[in-house]
């Protein structure tokens, strides 16, 4: 068993994306600062003037990088929370749904240079590298429904989040398949993933591959898509693997958060329970249900 102090041990939130730490993002988007309503709205703090800018904006021609720089603007927008008031939900989600159905380009260089640019920014945001992914992760469901240009870029996303925390280095930024992202999950030594990483990087982990895989191999949405020449929106003939794999990951978290009493810990094996094992289990049970018919038959 794998001691460690209950003191040590962080929690899965994290703090409020501030107005200032969107404001030092769009200072060092090059493609946004030949704006004046930009610059203005960033020196007045004001929310609601830059969203009627960017809204505006879209009704012109934008070049490729303004157009992956307004991804990333309007995703950190909705993230914004304000003192004053209560984050302003619908009218967030109207910008980034605007943004992302600005263009229904589906191109994999194009969906490759978003993302990149989308993750560069994501670097340039004043936080723990860690906050940075968990404030990615609670807009990415409005990201994979805003429309097919989205979707690919939020599974691009995905997938270079778990390449990020399995050390992969991806050439191409686009999703292929979840095969090839178990691959890359299946890498990390479940060992150190108990003694060296935190819940919210655990968290990272199991979160990106749930909306993987819900959004692919469990959503019959992606004609579009597969219309477009993409492939890989059907489970691997290896559900049962991959069910054992995150088993064995719930078990050992669970053991370890018991002696510690953590509810944090449990939290994340429930997580583990709903987002992941019950659909891997359902398709498993459904495979050797159909394979059992063909036999008899």
């Amino acid at each position: 068993m794998i001691e460690e102090k209950k003191s040590d041990l962080p929690e899965l939130s994290v703090p409020g994306f501030k107005y200032e730490q969107l404001r030092e993002v769009i200072l060092r988007m090059r493609a946004l600062q030949r704006y004046s309503f930009c610059v203005e709205a960033q020196i007045d703090s004001n929310v609601g003037k830059l969203r009627q800018g960017f809204l505006r904006l879209l009704e012109d021609y934008l070049t490729l990088e303004e157009v992956a720089s307004l991804y990333t603007v309007s995703v950190l927008m909705f993230l914004v929370t304000e003192n004053e008031r209560p984050r302003q939900f619908d009218e967030r989600l109207e910008l980034l749904n605007a943004s992302f159905n600005y263009s229904d380009t589906l191109k994999p260089t194009m969906i490759h240079y978003a993302t990149i640019t989308m993750l560069d920014s994501l670097k340039l945001t004043p936080c723990e590298e860690e906050h940075g992914y968990i404030y990615m992760l609670e807009a990415m469901p409005h990201i994979l429904v805003a429309c097919d240009t989205g979707k690919m870029i939020a599974l691009g996303l995905l997938r270079a989040f778990i390449g990020a925390l399995s050390n992969t280095t991806l050439v191409l930024h686009i999703y292929r398949n979840l095969w090839e992202v178990y691959d890359m999950v299946q890498s990390i030594n479940q060992d150190t993933i108990l003694a060296d990483w935190s819940l919210c990087k655990t968290y990272i982990l199991v979160k990106s591959f749930a909306l993987l895989m819900s959004s692919t191999a469990l959503n019959s949405c992606n004609l579009g898509l597969r219309q477009a020449g993409y492939q890989g929106f059907q489970m691997p003939p290896i559900a049962a693997e991959i069910s054992e794999w995150f088993t064995a990951l719930r078990d050992k978290i669970e053991e370890k958060h018991t002696n510690l009493s953590s509810k944090t810990g449990f939290k994340l094996v429930r997580f583990i329970d709903q987002n992941i094992l019950r659909y891997l289990t359902e398709e498993s049970n459904e495979t050797t249900s159909e394979a059992g018919i063909e036999t008899v038959a």
